[in-house]
């Protein structure tokens, strides 16, 4: 067989190793041995664009790289091959001041392959050379070129991976810069007005929702309080908006408390105001209050809160000082507070002020006749109707038969990644994330298995236990290191790090 058929079938097989694994040190690592196998030298560096659009080293010979070596944006043969979308080799380093860096660490001969996806480079391959008789031939680096464009699917399939972190990573550095925000607006205690409000409608084709949203239109007009129960991310701020919005005191503000974010002292003040402040409930005067997790409120707190509720008068933090004030109370828990009552961990009195009213909202497994409506205002949400999108029959049918832990606001944002990843305007199954239910799956697992147990107190060290737990994790999911370390929250890489220090030693999955 000749050399152009064999390094054919290996860029077949490369491809379809690659179509079979999204881990990018993974991608970046068997390009590199592939490459290696084809075209000798002596070095074999991996570069992945970052987007910052430096050059991040990730593979060196084919093995994931520790060195956190960073080439700035314009800089270095990255920088000419990236702008030029086509590879570029010299057999005189020394001489070439594209590789100028190259030459000062001792390379002699380099070839640049650029790893190209519709237009965009996401990284590229650096082949080295170190003795000064070594020469890179046209005809390697056609053929490095050809392994390249064989691998189209699975680069393209790369790009898509790469465009969503770096979207998740933007959104998490303004998450980040949001939260220090909130941090300084605390401590300085800014206060921000919120009268213009906006609710978007709540999508209501079950009969459970249907009847809660005709309670919420109800109470709203009426001076009554009310407390809002629901797990994380049901959409429990969205119904107190509702009812703000349909009540005489719509005009006024709005404002918003978060006892699960701050201690006594920062609550104290955020509630209730000092000396040189106001706090929300002297601000939204005429307005709406709503206090999240008002479960984890202190005990003191609580005397100052339903003290304001019986007089409508304030005491600021740590002084003399009063305010009045006439707000209507909204309040939110993740689940019933009488556990709370009955403990005497929540006061009866303040229980019964702020629960005139309990709106109990249910989960989005419990109502899943909601979840082809929901899902599809969340695609389309704030687009024009010309990137408007929709779901295949298998993907909806996906969405519909999860379990959703984190209710709406983890729909909302597996819907945001397939619109993002999906790039005609139907989203497959295959664009949605297929993790979607397998943590739960194998925690309920893991729960069944652990609830046959007998619970008998043993003593045990904290790096016995966790090697426990990562081989019996291991027994539920029949030796599948994947699935094993999705649910123990670890990369594969780690898994077969430990096991490795546990003496214990596997023949890597083929990924």
């Amino acid at each position: 067989m000749s050399t152009a058929k064999i390094n054919q079938e290996m860029s077949k097989e490369l491809s379809a190793i690659l179509l079979s694994n999204l881990d990018k040190n993974f991608f970046f690592n068997q390009i590199v041995l592939h490459l290696g196998k084809m075209i000798t030298a002596d070095q074999i560096l991996a570069y992945e664009f970052n987007d910052m659009g430096e050059a991040i080293l990730v593979s060196e010979n084919g093995i994931s790289s520790d060195r956190e070596i960073k080439i700035l944006k314009g800089e270095g043969v990255q920088a000419y091959v990236s702008k030029a979308k086509r590879a570029y080799f010299s057999n005189n380093v020394e001489r070439d001041p594209v590789f100028k860096r190259e030459a000062l660490l001792g390379v002699k001969a380099e070839m640049c392959l650029p790893i190209v996806s519709e237009g965009i480079v996401i990284g590229t391959i650096n082949l080295q050379k170190f003795v000064a008789s070594s020469e890179f031939t046209r005809e390697e680096l056609t053929m490095g070129i050809a392994l390249l464009n064989e691998l189209k699917l699975p680069i393209q399939n790369m790009k898509i991976y790469l465009e969503a972190r770096n979207l998740n990573n933007a959104l998490l550095k303004t998450i980040e810069q949001k939260e220090r925000e909130l941090k300084e607006s605390r401590q300085g205690l800014r206060m921000i007005e919120t009268r213009a409000i906006e609710v978007k409608d709540i999508a209501a084709r079950s009969l459970v929702m249907k009847d809660l949203l005709q309670m919420t239109e109800k109470i709203a007009d009426k001076e009554i309080s009310a407390l809002i129960i629901g797990e994380i991310g049901v959409g429990k701020e969205l119904f107190a908006k509702k009812i703000h919005l349909g009540s005489v005191r719509k005009e006024r503000n709005f404002l918003t408390v978060d006892c699960s974010t701050m201690n006594e002292a920062l609550l104290d003040i955020e509630l209730f105001g000092d000396d040189s402040k106001a706090g929300v409930l002297e601000s939204a005067n005429h307005g709406t209050v709503y206090i999240k997790r008002i479960d984890l409120m202190t005990m003191n707190i609580q005397n100052k809160l339903i003290q304001f509720i019986n007089s409508k008068i304030g005491i600021k933090h740590q002084s003399k000082s009063t305010f009045k004030s006439n707000v209507k109370i909204l309040s939110s828990a993740i689940k019933d507070l009488t556990d709370l009552v009955n403990d005497k961990k929540f006061r009866n009195d303040l229980y019964f002020s702020i629960s005139g009213v309990i709106l109990k909202v249910p989960s989005l497994r419990d109502r899943k006749e909601d979840i082809e409506i929901l899902a599809m205002q969340l695609l389309n949400e704030g687009r024009s109707k010309d990137k408007h999108k929709s779901f295949s029959p298998t993907a909806m049918k996906t969405l519909i038969e999860n379990k959703w832990s984190g209710n709406v606001r983890e729909l909302q944002n597996a819907v945001e990644r397939a619109y993002i990843l999906s790039e005609g305007q139907i989203i497959d199954k295959l664009h949605l994330d297929n993790n979607l239910s397998i943590k739960e799956e194998i925690q309920e697992e893991i729960q069944v298995l652990e609830s046959k147990k007998e619970q008998v107190f043993e003593q045990i060290t904290l790096e016995e236990l966790e090697k426990k737990h990562i081989m019996m994790t291991l027994e539920i999911l029949s030796g599948n290191k994947t699935r094993a370390a999705r649910s123990l929250g670890i990369t594969v890489k780690t898994l077969y790090n430990k096991l490795h220090s546990y003496g214990i030693h596997f023949d890597k999955e083929v990924q």
